[in-house]
């Protein structure tokens, strides 16, 4: 199974809309260090990067974000292909270290019937708990985010 933010229909409101509920839904987890940015047909629609947040954070926000757009996966998918290492972004794929990274925290957004359309991605926290805050966000609205 792969993760993904399955949607049968996608604009710029709505993303934006889902990138504030995030933001939300991330707060009354209590964390308090945490970015978000979303990216919908080669665009930043939506980003949030709070007091605690360095430019690093930011950094990491668009290497997990390249990462999910050019392989067309979420980033957690990437950590367990590629058993933690992001040694082949360089030795297999030729990539940029400082622009992509298999770390966890990105999941592609992909509308129904027609294939991946963008992306959001969470830093700041544990990778896991960047990738589980997305998880859970879509789940609590009840929408899939798995598919094979």
């Amino acid at each position: 199974m792969k993760t993904v933010i399955l949607l049968s229909k996608v604009n710029c409101e709505l993303m934006y809309q889902y990138g504030c509920k995030l933001h939300d839904f991330i707060n009354s987890k209590g964390k308090n260090k945490y970015c978000i940015q979303i990216r919908l047909f080669d665009k930043i629609i939506y980003q949030y990067v709070n007091d605690a947040c360095s430019m690093d954070n930011e950094r990491w926000l668009n290497r997990k974000a390249n990462s999910t757009l050019y392989f067309g996966m979420s980033t957690n998918d990437l950590y367990i292909k590629n058993k933690g290492s992001d040694e082949n972004l360089i030795q297999k794929y030729g990539l940029e270290r400082s622009k992509y990274t298999f770390t966890p925290g990105s999941i592609p957004i992909v509308l129904y019937e027609q294939g991946i359309v963008g992306c959001i991605s969470v830093s700041g926290m544990l990778p896991e708990e960047d990738h589980g805050m997305i998880v859970d966000f879509f789940q609590s609205l009840n929408i899939q985010t798995e598919m094979e």
